[in-house]
């Protein structure tokens, strides 16, 4: 079954509506199956609401949005011929529910009604009395991404999931058979929230008015929904570098979608490596890196074959801190787990030489500072004919 359809799938088996009564004991029955019966999965827009394609609805369903519970829409529908199934029925305490989860369908039979396999908490929605569907020819059952990620426990994970229609048209607290079970009208859904490994071998190299940063990549094999990769730096220990807006970025976190006391992206260590061969000087990921602060951004998104990066019109003998995140199709992005300390340099001129000690935090500006004196005593040296330092 197609992970989104139009019309959920067809089954033979029949359920039972009750569409008139002639006297308390004489009832007229239709069938109802699950072709009755149309799920659509949708996304606010402005004002309205939209249907999600296939492939919209996996690039919206990822976890920024459910650490943001970011809304969402069930539509549930009903041809006309459909509805006439349900035009006359007149029995009280019919009802229709939404569950999400694998196998909320399937019923308990041990306890009494049977109840479906899924808890109560699966259950998204619950309309009280079929006729309004059956009036109305659809219903909405409004609710958010972070309910459908529910039955995985965490925003960060990665499922395929089902969401289902239970019906009861009966008033008897039984669902109708021909609708429940295998025979329910479902609509499977993908849920993705785990975001790509953070990229290793990142190396840093001074050049004149420029620094080139190159990394590991990440194996296709491994991640075949990688997008590609992001560079991010900072000059100094605090300051942006480039007009952010001039890059496309395609990833969201919760910090920047909803709110700045979602917790940071990055849950890496202090002494996480991510280093390569370099003379950079490895630190820990400053706050904005961690966080993947769109404002610190210094490329747009870069393919998944690329391995490096150089990045001009930066001031010789200056100290950057760059770092790399890598970011699949759903627009989750990896924690940068450090940064490097990299200074814009003459062609000629030695490596970074930083020596800033302890390195698991950021870089603290005693130390910034005391690398720029050594550099301009370096300068000044060669200038008057001295070995280097």
């Amino acid at each position: 079954m197609a992970l989104f359809g139009l019309s959920a799938a067809l089954w033979a088996s029949p359920g039972w509506a009750q569409t008139a009564m002639t006297d308390a004991s004489t009832w007229t029955t239709m069938a109802l199956t699950a072709s009755d019966f149309t799920l659509i999965l949708q996304r606010p827009n402005g004002g309205d609401w939209v249907d999600l394609s296939s492939y919209d609805a996996v690039t919206y369903l990822n976890q920024a949005r459910c650490q943001c519970a970011s809304p969402v829409r069930i539509l549930v529908q009903m041809a006309s011929v459909s509805r006439s199934k349900l035009s006359g029925l007149s029995t009280t305490g019919t009802k229709a529910r939404l569950y999400v989860g694998m196998n909320c369908a399937q019923l308990n039979t041990l306890v009494v009604p049977p109840r479906p396999q899924c808890p109560d908490t699966a259950m998204l929605g619950e309309l009280d009395g079929l006729s309004a569907l059956s009036a109305n020819g659809s219903w909405a059952v409004e609710t958010t991404v972070d309910k459908l990620f529910a039955p995985a426990g965490d925003c960060g994970m990665t499922l395929l999931t089902t969401i289902s229609l239970w019906l009861d048209s009966t008033g008897t607290g039984f669902p109708d058979s021909g609708v429940t079970g295998s025979y329910a009208p479902s609509l499977g859904i993908r849920l993705d929230g785990t975001a790509p490994e953070a990229p290793s071998g990142i190396t840093v190299e001074g050049g004149d008015q420029a620094l080139m940063v190159s990394w590991t990549p990440l194996s296709a094999a491994d991640w075949p929904d990688l997008a590609g990769y992001l560079v991010f730096c900072m000059r100094g220990n605090s300051l942006q570098v480039f007009n952010p807006s001039y890059f496309n970025n395609q990833y969201l976190t919760g910090q920047f979608l909803c709110s700045a006391s979602t917790p940071p992206t990055s849950t890496a260590g202090a002494n996480s490596s991510a280093a390569g061969m370099t003379t950079a000087v490895e630190v820990g990921a400053p706050a904005p890196f961690q966080n993947l602060d769109p404002s610190y951004l210094c490329s747009g998104l870069l393919p998944p074959t690329q391995t490096s990066l150089r990045l001009g019109t930066l001031q010789n003998g200056i100290l950057y801190t760059l770092g790399v995140a890598a970011v699949d199709n759903q627009g989750n992005a990896s924690p940068i787990q450090s940064g490097l300390v990299q200074v814009a340099k003459v062609t000629g001129e030695s490596g970074c030489g930083c020596h800033l000690g302890d390195t698991r935090g950021a870089v603290p500006w005693s130390a910034m500072l005391v690398l720029g004196v050594v550099i301009r005593l370096r300068r000044r040296g060669k200038r008057q004919g001295r070995s280097s330092w």
